[in-house]
């Protein structure tokens, strides 16, 4: 029963982070594009998105640096 207990808590945390970052992302990557129809508004969007995953990747290295200086065992939860 501990491992059902595990896996549901933390889908209560992986859920809303995951929903949260889908609509952020939807939201970042139409930033600036009305209708995507040209090559011009694609090279928007793809800027958008590696924008996007590159933040992204920002703050996960920067929360396991953080957990590294205050002592704790770098790792994202699991």
């Amino acid at each position: 029963m501990t491992s059902l207990e595990q896996i549901v808590s933390a889908l209560f945390v992986v859920v809303p982070i995951m929903f949260l970052l889908t609509v952020g992302g939807l939201i970042a990557l139409k930033s600036g594009v009305t209708h995507v129809s040209t090559g011009q508004d694609l090279l928007k969007v793809a800027g958008n998105f590696s924008q996007l995953l590159l933040r992204v990747a920002g703050y996960v290295i920067a929360l396991i640096l953080l957990q590294y200086f205050i002592g704790m065992r770098p790792s994202l939860g699991w």
